[in-house]
């Protein structure tokens, strides 16, 4: 409730936003430093820590970000653009994204060479990983659909059973 009341006062909302953005730009020299502490951390207290791609980041329901604004009119470039960037100056670094959304715009989000707003997506000589892998929502539902007092209380609490919906893939 005093997080609802903070936030109900739009100075109050006005002003955490603003230091929250203020703060963000000054984190751009710090970010990756603080990113190898993360890791260097974590791998002291891990006994098993994996030796590849140990970091995995997941943002759910990413087509916000790639749909445009207002406030990004004249610009070429969405919020998913300046994202990939963003994660491009980390790219030396152990970690991967993955990014899931319930509404699909592919080309928007990895347009062709000819057309990327990127100079580095334009660049021929790079050979940039596929920024997606589209699974639809009910491909496997579709396949082999569910059937009325077959389901068990075990079966479906197995990954096979989970994975018919997409979502965990």
């Amino acid at each position: 409730m005093a997080f609802y009341n903070f936030f109900a006062d739009s100075s109050n909302r006005s002003r955490f936003y603003d230091e929250v953005v203020t703060n963000s730009q000054n984190l751009d020299k710090y970010i990756w430093a603080s990113f190898k502490g993360l890791k260097k951390t974590l791998m002291q207290r891990c006994s098993d820590w994996p030796s590849f791609c140990p970091l995995l980041i997941s943002i759910d329901e990413v087509h916000v970000l790639y749909t445009s604004r207002g406030t990004d009119s004249g610009s070429k470039y969405t919020l998913y653009s300046l994202l990939k960037s963003v994660l491009n100056e980390g790219v030396k670094y152990d970690f991967a994204t993955i990014s899931l959304s319930t509404v699909s715009h592919v080309s928007s989000l990895a347009p062709s060479k000819a057309i990327a707003p990127s100079v580095r997506e334009r660049n021929n000589e790079l050979t940039l990983p596929a920024p997606f892998t589209e699974l639809p929502f009910d491909v496997y539902i579709a396949a082999d659909p569910l059937i009325p007092n077959q389901a068990t209380l075990t079966s479906v609490g197995s990954l096979e059973f989970t994975a018919k919906f997409g979502r965990p893939l």
